[in-house]
């Protein structure tokens, strides 16, 4: 069975190929057409389908429109039109009001003509809805490789709800509790990310900045914004007004929102920080009540918060479950995998045919994206005007670049699906350098001095240098923030946040060799078994193509550029 799955009812557009139970491709579109986010989260943009990206899957599985035995989308548009109900603060003809909320149906209800039209084949048929956190609970829990599991899904909104709870077991997931909209923590942080100075999109900066700051001035504030209880939480909408500008409220609160161009104030810290002390107690409030509906040993963890390595670091270790797994994709991309999953997994044919489906663990991992081979590396060299040599030994001269203090661009294998670079498609540094960091804000990533970067760990060497505690595969995928052994603190400083905690990829051969054979070949030259690892890109997704990494070496400071085995050292000119 062959299943396409797509996801653009928001943002993130995204495409993935399910054959037979196994996750073949899967990829961003924002990866193509380097369009943040794939498309703005328009009210009138859900049947902007992912075309680049369908087209990629097809064509790297040697798959035809023909081969497809069903497209499964992740949102149900009946179950938003039976359960949303509309908001009087919502702006004219946008979302939350009625005549917005018929032109978001409209176009979702567009999608199954509009992918027809596009593969020149009927697929009005064999078209699932898949309502939005199944597609995300999906996405977590078929790949998990648990049998047995609780599942959790929190996000901004799917239809109606913001939370979804669910048991899995074996092939079969059933949601067991949800928290209806406008109870939504992800809009929080949209929200107070905003009055930071920010977008919407920038939780991740704000995640970053509570590393700063001591929440205690202002949890009194917070209480009158989110109140959490034996349950889970409840966020006080009527006065966050989601759906407008309004920051009246906050202001109140807060003080005078930041604008952009604003310097940081302490107070911004302080606030990150109290948002992100309730952010944690609020997930681990709704991980305890899913526990106590379901004790398994297991969670599976999705939905946009889960990309939050902090609370997943106190949900490891603090939550009532021994494992959590979370997918390298949890946010709205994963959506198209998880969509075609459970449409593989809950089709009737297994019954008529008296099978019963496996679920592949764990493959394949992150790095689902476009691969290039040589001829396709030295076209892009050459149209870019790059002199390259190739390397009869590309780990080891990486390896001396990186502990000279120079700066790599690494382009390898297949691209990663998901936020992270992990090694395939990163830039990468000295972390014992003090001045790595602000060398890369400053004259590569272009961006504020206050963001932090992670390390890539080779596995044998990861619970020496950090309190990696409980144990999980997501170790793979960055998503969590361990403390750093106090004692190894000072060797590798650039890869440390200003709370003593760093956001980490453990890295083994068995996931990624090549990355594995340069991070050995960085220890043993310097005796720290890690690299600073940040994504390969300048204000734009992360590179895709040989001419995507060849612009951005051109466009920055970058000092080496490995494309495979090429490594090119001087710009045009």
């Amino acid at each position: 069975m062959i299943v396409l799955g797509i996801n653009s009812v928001y943002h993130e557009s995204a495409a993935a190929i399910v054959v037979d139970g196994h996750v073949r491709a899967a990829v961003e579109e924002e990866r193509f057409n380097r369009v943040k986010h794939g498309k703005p989260a328009d009210v009138d943009t859900a049947d902007v389908l992912p075309v680049q990206s369908i087209a990629f899957c097809l064509n790297t599985t040697g798959l035809t429109p023909a081969d497809i035995d069903f497209i499964a989308y992740s949102f149900d548009p009946a179950r938003r039109q039976s359960g949303f109900q509309t908001d009087f603060l919502g702006r004219p003809n946008d979302w939350g009001t009625v005549e917005g909320e018929q032109l978001f149906i409209n176009g979702v209800r567009r999608v199954p003509v509009a992918i027809s039209e596009l593969l020149n084949r009927d697929f009005t048929e064999s078209f699932e809805w898949v309502s939005h956190h199944l597609a995300h609970a999906a996405s977590v829990y078929f790949p998990s490789g648990f049998e047995n599991a609780a599942v959790m899904v929190i996000d901004g909104i799917g239809e109606a709800s913001t939370v979804m709870l669910a048991t899995g077991k074996g092939n079969t997931l059933n949601a067991i509790d949800s928290v209806p909209f406008p109870n939504s923590l992800g809009f929080l942080w949209e929200k107070l990310s905003k009055f930071l100075g920010f977008s919407e999109y920038d939780a991740a900066k704000v995640m970053g900045l509570a590393g700063y700051g001591k929440p205690d001035f202002y949890v009194a504030a917070f209480d009158e914004l989110i109140e959490i209880s034996e349950t889970g939480f409840n966020v006080r909408a009527d006065l966050l007004r989601f759906r407008d500008d309004d920051l009246e409220h906050l202001s109140n609160l807060f003080g005078a929102p930041r604008r952009r161009e604003d310097p940081i104030e302490q107070r911004h810290y302080d606030i990150a920080a109290a948002l992100q002390q309730r952010n944690d107690q609020a997930v681990l409030a709704v991980a305890n009540h899913l526990y106590s509906m379901h004790a398994s040993d297991s969670l599976c963890f999705a939905g946009g918060v889960a990309l939050n390595c902090v609370t997943n670091s106190l949900l490891k270790e603090e939550g009532p479950f021994e494992n959590i797994y979370i997918p390298p994709a949890p946010h709205d991309a994963g959506g198209a995998v998880g969509a075609a999953l459970y449409t593989y997994f809950q089709n009737e044919s297994f019954d008529e045919l008296g099978q019963t489906a496996q679920h592949d663990p764990l493959i394949p991992g992150a790095y689902s994206g476009p691969a290039y081979d040589d001829e396709q590396i030295q076209t892009a060299f050459s149209v870019a005007g790059i002199s390259a040599r190739r390397s009869s030994d590309v780990a080891e001269e990486v390896s001396e670049f990186l502990a000279n203090g120079q700066i790599v661009g690494w382009f390898q294998g297949a691209m990663e699906f998901g936020p992270r670079a992990l090694g395939n498609r990163s830039l990468l540094a000295d972390p014992r350098r003090r001045d790595t960091r602000e060398r890369l804000n400053r004259r590569i990533k272009h961006r504020e001095d206050f963001r932090p970067f992670g390390p890539s760990v080779l596995e044998e060497f990861a619970d020496e240098w950090f309190e990696i505690g409980r144990y999980s595969y997501s170790y793979n995928y960055m998503l969590f923030a361990p403390p750093v052994r106090p004692e190894k603190a000072d060797q590798s400083p650039a890869v440390l946040h200003a709370d003593g905690t760093s956001r980490i990829q453990v890295v083994s051969s068995r996931s990624n060799e090549r990355y594995h054979q340069l991070i050995s070949a960085f220890h043993r030259r310097t005796d720290v078994p890690m690299v600073l690892n940040t994504s390969f890109n300048d204000n734009e997704p992360l590179v895709c193509t040989p001419s995507d990494a060849c612009a951005t070496f051109c466009g920055t400071e970058i000092d080496v550029l490995v494309l495979g085995d090429w490594i090119a050292t001087e710009r045009p000119g």
